[in-house]
C-alpha cells in the first residue's frame, strides 16, 4: 500500500504491482516482515522504482504500528 501511495503522489500509475510477504517469527512474537514487490510502472527507471519501495519500507504504516521491521526487494517489469 505505502509503495502505491508514494507513487501516486509523484503521480506515477503503476499498471500492477504484486507482493509477497513472508513474516519470520520466533514463538508467538513477529521478528520481521519481507516484502517481494514485482512492479509494472512503464514510467520509471528500476533504480528509481527500488528507490521508492525501500522509501515505503522506512514509512510503512503497519510497521510503525506493530514495531515490527520490514524488509524488501523490488522488481520492475519490462
Amino acid at each position: 500500500m505505502a509503495v502505491a501511495s508514494i507513487l501516486t503522489q509523484k503521480n506515477i500509475n503503476p499498471i500492477a504491482l504484486d507482493t509477497e510477504a513472508t513474516l519470520t517469527m520466533e514463538g508467538l512474537s513477529i521478528k520481521n516482515i519481507h516484502l517481494s514487490i514485482i512492479g509494472l510502472v512503464p514510467e520509471i527507471t528500476a533504480a528509481d522504482f527500488i528507490v521508492i519501495t525501500k522509501e515505503a519500507e522506512k514509512n510503512c504504516l503497519i510497521s510503525k504500528i506493530l514495531n515490527i521491521p520490514i524488509i524488501s526487494e523490488a522488481y520492475l517489469k519490462s
